[in-house]
C-alpha cells in the first residue's frame, strides 16, 4: 500500500515530462500560454485491492506568482494524503514545493517532504546556477542527513517543474508509437525515461463529464514500484490547458488510478 502519493507524485511528473525531448543547450525555451496564478487542480486516488477499487485519497497541484529571494518566480505545489478512514490502514501526509524562473524555467529550490505509514524523509535542492551545480541534502527517518553536489545537466527538471514545463510544449508534431525522452532529477539523481505517443481517445470520468484527450504510454524506471516497462497511461487533454484527467499505473502490487477531481482558476476555457 506504500505506492498511492509516491507513484502519483513521482510518476505524474515523470509522464508529463516526457512528453518531449530534452534540448541540448542550457536555455529551454518556455512560450507559455497554458497556465497562470491561481490555478489548482486534484485528483481523487483509487488502489485496486484484490477484486475491490478503493477511494484511498487526494492529490492537489496548484501554482501561484510569487517573489522567491527576492526574484520573481512560479511557486508550483503538491499535496497528498489518505482519507481520514484509509489513515488507519496506510497514513500518508506529503508536501512537495518547487520554484523555478518564470522567463527560463530554471529550478531555483525544490523541497520534497513525505510521511508514509509512520516513515518520513525530507529532501531539498539547492539550484546555483552560476556555479553549474545541485546541493541535494536528505535526511530520513532515523538517520543522519545525507549532503550530495551534483553537475547540473542541460535540461533536467525537478519532479515538479517538469510536469508544468512539459505542459507548455506542442504535442502536435507526434505521430502514432513515436517516442520521446527527457532528464528529471528525482532526489539525488538523474533519470532518463521514454513516453510513447499513442494517439487520441475520448475519456469519460466518474461523473460522466466526456474529455477529448492525447494518450501516451511512459517507461518507468525499475524498482520497489514499477517493473520497468511501460507500466504507466496516462491522458491529456486536447486543448489549451493540457490537463491531466486520467492517469493508471501498474505496479508490482496491483494497480493506481488518479482520476481528475476539480479544476479551478484555468488560463483558458
Amino acid at each position: 500500500m506504500k505506492i498511492y502519493k509516491r507513484w502519483l507524485i513521482g510518476s505524474c511528473a515523470l509522464i508529463f515530462a516526457f512528453i518531449h525531448p530534452p534540448f541540448t543547450n542550457g536555455q529551454c525555451p518556455v512560450a507559455n500560454s497554458v497556465f497562470g496564478d491561481g490555478e489548482r487542480i486534484s485528483y481523487t486516488i483509487s488502489y485496486n485491492w484484490g477484486p475491490v477499487w478503493v477511494d484511498a485519497g487526494l492529490v492537489t497541484f496548484s501554482v501561484t506568482k510569487e517573489v522567491y529571494l527576492g526574484k520573481q518566480a512560479w511557486h508550483f505545489k503538491s499535496t497528498g494524503k489518505t482519507y481520514t478512514s484509509y489513515d488507519i490502514l496506510f497514513k500518508v501526509r506529503d508536501y512537495y514545493d518547487s520554484w523555478v524562473e518564470p522567463e527560463t524555467f530554471h529550478s531555483i529550490d525544490f523541497r520534497r517532504y513525505i510521511y508514509e505509514g509512520g516513515y518520513s524523509m525530507l529532501n531539498t535542492l539547492k539550484f546555483d546556477h552560476a556555479g553549474q551545480k545541485i546541493i541535494c541534502n536528505t535526511k530520513s527517518q532515523n538517520n543522519p542527513q545525507r549532503t550530495d553536489t551534483l553537475r547540473m545537466r542541460p535540461c533536467a527538471f525537478d519532479m515538479l517543474s517538469a510536469v508544468y514545463y512539459t505542459r507548455t510544449l506542442d504535442f502536435s508534431d507526434m505521430s502514432p508509437d513515436s517516442k520521446k525522452t527527457v532528464t528529471v532529477l528525482i532526489d539525488d539523481g538523474y533519470y532518463d525515461i521514454y513516453i510513447r505517443y499513442i494517439g487520441k481517445e475520448v475519456v469519460e470520468s466518474p461523473n460522466g463529464k466526456r474529455y477529448p484527450c492525447i494518450k501516451f504510454a511512459a517507461k518507468m524506471v525499475q524498482g520497489t514500484i514499477f517493473r520497468g516497462q511501460e507500466d504507466v497511461l496516462v491522458w491529456v487533454t486536447d486543448d489549451a490547458n493540457k490537463i491531466p484527467v486520467y492517469i493508471e499505473a501498474k505496479i508490482i502490487v496491483g494497480t493506481v488510478k488518479a482520476y481528475l477531481k476539480e479544476a479551478s482558476g484555468l488560463r483558458n476555457k
